[in-house]
């Protein structure tokens, strides 16, 4: 499976591509892809996984998220509602001009831009308010969708509510030679991740002694294979305990744990709380 370098065309007329997904149309791109604009992502309800750089990851209830250009990243994997809204705005960093940042009034968002080679993901709150505008930024044309914009991105620029979604304070941007590697690994071990799978194997897979693969891992996504293996396996169960089809120990199976105690280690030791815990938690989110 080839990477995918994003092609994106802004609306006509438009400095910045904005584009909405309703209900069960939801966005889709192939698993593993990067493009040089920033991009903007917002979903109004539902839940599902998100792969980041190296962050791989759960939401609840929403999501809204800022991605830096070239992080590589793959569609979210989204369990829609029926009134689910998908809006995915896309802009480049001189989208209003060279020398538009370096006004004074623009420093703040300036910084934002700096943080998003993170993945940044929102709160709940912030979600909430700076959602509906989002979704209403399509309605405008010219000058009003321009300046209504750069209102949004200056919310996102003063809020607190926020987490980085990269594990360290340098941005994961493979480089080009790496991307047909990285991306067979990716490939999988999504396709795999419910089974044994060790290093060897998938160094022999992509053609790589067991030494020189370890070694590609660690550069590429700053993590141990095995690290991002239980990583992924743990957002995948995550995934399958929102859906609520299967008891926890059929969970911890079809994750690829081959015991429950290791899954459930593994699972407070990334997610912060027991996957008993977690599942209570969400009963009371959908029941409030």
């Amino acid at each position: 499976m080839q990477p995918l370098l994003e092609k994106i065309e802004n609306n006509f007329g438009s400095a910045f591509s904005v584009r909405s997904y309703q209900g069960n149309h939801i966005c889709r791109m192939p698993f593993w892809h990067i493009h040089p604009e920033y991009e903007l992502v917002y979903i109004k309800n539902g839940h599902g996984k998100r792969h980041v750089g190296k962050s791989v990851s759960t939401y609840t209830n929403g999501d809204l998220i800022l991605l830096g250009p070239n992080v590589p990243h793959s569609c979210f994997s989204n369990q829609t509602y029926d009134d689910n809204v998908e809006v995915v705005i896309q802009f480049n960093h001189d989208f209003a001009g060279p020398e538009f940042w370096k006004v004074p009034e623009m420093g703040q968002i300036g910084q934002l831009l700096k943080r998003s080679s993170h993945g940044i993901s929102f709160g709940e709150s912030l979600r909430n308010k700076v959602g509906e505008e989002i979704i209403t930024l399509d309605h405008y044309v010219g000058f009003d969708r321009f300046v209504r914009f750069i209102k949004i991105l200056n919310d996102l620029a003063l809020t607190k509510d926020f987490t980085l979604l990269g594990a360290s304070t340098s941005s994961l941007v493979v480089k080009s030679t790496d991307y047909n590697r990285i991306t067979k690994v990716y490939s999988f071990i999504e396709a795999n991740f419910q089974n044994t799978i060790t290093p060897e194997e998938v160094a022999r897979h992509v053609s790589m002694t067991l030494p020189a693969f370890c070694r590609f891992f660690k550069r590429t996504t700053e993590k141990t294979f095995t690290t991002f293996l239980n990583e992924f396996r743990v957002s995948h169960s995550c995934q399958l305990i929102m859906e609520g089809r299967k008891t926890l120990s059929e969970v911890s199976e079809a994750c690829g744990f081959q015991s429950a105690s290791y899954f459930n280690k593994q699972f407070k030791r990334i997610v912060g709380t027991t996957p008993t815990q977690y599942k209570t938690n969400f009963i009371k989110v959908l029941a409030s």
